[in-house]
């Protein structure tokens, strides 16, 4: 038999004492882990190894009352909502209990190398009325701070139809936002994105719109028109946005070309025009040669659309679909532009004060007392401004006809200057004198008489491009 010499036995005792010993520290550990959670064990990021079951429990209350939320909104903005503020917390149901009841203690040294996650998903508690208040306390959730997404549409922009891109908002989706807390609110996560939970009011038509497209090939061959018009005070664009309104447009969303509804429209929009443009007859500021600033109304001066001409012209531009710039087609135009259409150079006849102003370049050139129709309602001289109709030398004027047929009167003139059908400019050899109030009971039959040397001279100045302003300064009174 071989025997072991002592040497060797001395080496199997020790190595005997060392497995005993790895054997009581493996089985104190196993122990151990019977009511502890093994090395590495998270339950929601926290580290939880080691500990007992209640003091992973007591670990997780500590831990949710420091909880904060943090909300990241569009444009990379963020708030922040504290737990407390809202009553979060955690209320042990046991599950923390069956987390630790799942492991296996014998197995405790994988685990210093292949730690365990474990997910809450009950136990978390919250006052929803003070999470609601909460929540509504922030900024990005303030009516007046958010922002309503806007639809997809087709416009008009540089001279066609196209369709322009919808806009995002940042009106928040009240309800996918609640439920979105809620869940990270459960999960005990410290971050939400709302865009990425979805939580924004969306557009309700987008760029790809079938419809869109369809309206856009639509509308460039039915309204694609731009008329721009030159007017007194600046420009009026008519373009494919109001064209547009004037089509019809069915519980579809096709746009066709009614004509008659079309017809009514132009015409109603020529008419609209025109009353914004006309002057004539309207009232006009004037400022007296004395410095008073007055209204003047009536006369045959001012500008005035031809309706009828400019309905066709504009019903030619829709039909070809044209980018013109133009002005209206009128029957008769201002002279001027600046000084309420008077210009610079133009006639005063104030006939209050019974005086005539003659203006050139903004000076007075001449001026001269005058006598104008008596103040009855046959024979008083209408206010207005007018244009001069011709001159003529050496002219015989008639009065109308009397019960006999021959004329009431009749008087020759050196000057005959008309601005007012059978009223105008003219000498009146037969006065001795001119201003004051003769006018009121001797007054001409509506004629502005004038001395003969100051008829002459304005005679040889006038002409058709000097607008003449018959004025009283406050109104007048007729005597019968």
């Amino acid at each position: 038999m071989k025997k072991w010499s002592r040497k060797k036995k001395g080496v199997a005792i020790a190595a005997g004492v060392v497995l005993l010993g790895l054997a009581g520290a493996y089985g104190y550990e196993v122990s151990v882990y019977q009511n502890h959670f093994l090395p590495g064990t998270r339950i929601n990021e926290l580290d939880c190894g080691k500990m007992t079951a209640k003091e992973a429990v007591d670990a997780w209350k500590k831990e949710t009352e420091k909880y904060k939320l943090t909300i990241t909104f569009r444009g990379e903005e963020s708030e922040t909502i504290a737990g407390k503020d809202f009553d979060y917390s955690y209320q042990d149901d046991g599950e923390i209990e069956e987390f630790l009841k799942e492991q296996n203690a014998f197995l405790w040294m994988k685990y210093w190398f292949e730690p365990s996650d474990y997910e809450l998903n009950s136990g978390i508690v919250y006052n929803e009325e003070k999470l609601e208040k909460s929540l509504s306390k922030l900024t990005h959730l303030s009516e007046d701070t958010q922002e309503a997404p806007v639809d997809a549409k087709v416009v008009y922009k540089e001279d066609q139809f196209v369709i322009k891109e919808e806009k995002q908002g940042t009106t928040i989706d009240t309800d996918v936002l609640s439920k979105a807390v809620e869940k990270v609110l459960q999960e005990g996560e410290e971050a939400l994105d709302v865009e990425k939970a979805d939580g924004y009011v969306k557009p309700a038509v987008t760029k790809d719109s079938e419809l869109l497209a369809k309206q856009e090939k639509q509308l460039n061959e039915l309204a694609n028109v731009q008329v721009r018009y030159e007017l007194p005070e600046g420009e009026k664009v008519l373009n494919g946005n109001t064209v547009k309104k004037w089509l019809v447009l069915d519980e579809d969303g096709n746009y066709s070309l009614d004509q008659d509804k079309m017809n009514a429209k132009i015409k109603k929009y020529v008419k609209k025009l025109a009353e914004e443009v006309d002057t004539l007859g309207k009232e006009r500021p004037f400022h007296t040669t004395s410095g008073l600033d007055v209204t003047v109304s009536g006369g045959n001066y001012g500008w005035k659309i031809d309706q009828k001409a400019e309905i066709k012209a504009l019903k030619k531009n829709i039909k070809n679909r044209q980018q013109v710039t133009r002005k209206p087609e009128y029957s008769q135009e201002e002279l001027y532009t600046e000084n309420h259409g008077l210009g610079d150079t133009y006639i005063e006849v104030n006939l209050t004060e019974q005086h005539l102003y003659y203006y050139q370049k903004g000076e007075v050139v001449l001026d001269t007392p005058l006598v104008s129709g008596r103040m009855t309602r046959d024979r008083f001289t209408p206010p207005g401004v007018y244009f001069l109709t011709y001159k003529q030398k050496d002219r015989i004027l008639r009065g109308r006809p009397n019960a006999s047929g021959q004329p009431s009167y009749q008087s020759h003139v050196n000057y005959w200057m008309p601005f007012n059908g059978g009223i105008g400019l003219h000498d009146a050899s037969w006065r001795s004198s001119f201003g004051g109030t003769i006018y009121i009971y001797s007054g001409s039959h509506g004629c502005i008489n004038l001395p003969g040397k100051k008829a002459a001279k304005i005679y040889e100045m006038i002409d058709k491009e000097t607008p003449i302003v018959c004025v009283y300064n406050d109104g007048y009174k007729l005597h019968g």
